[in-house]
């Protein structure tokens, strides 16, 4: 399976950089941009970026009282959808 969120891999699903953006809140240029300076090695994410994750993890709990990854994806898709 695979979607611009994210693929799956050896039956683990590998968050893409779009996926990640929703995930983390970041702007997807950032993830671009910080990728680029790892050369697309693994990188370490910057502590804001965290701190944002963590905030739309706990939001995303609230609205489904659910807590897994590829339903956070959906729902951050849909809210982005919602505000355009």
């Amino acid at each position: 399976m695979s979607s611009d969120l994210y693929t799956v891999v050896d039956g683990e699903p590998m968050i893409g950089p779009k996926g990640m953006s929703l995930l983390l809140g970041v702007p997807l240029r950032d993830i671009f941009a910080e990728s680029k300076r790892s050369n697309g090695e693994h990188f370490t994410l910057p502590a804001e970026w965290i701190k944002s994750g963590r905030r739309r993890s706990k939001e995303y709990q609230a609205a489904t009282g659910q807590t897994d990854m590829l339903g956070a994806l959906e729902y951050w898709q849909a809210k982005e959808q919602e505000r355009m």
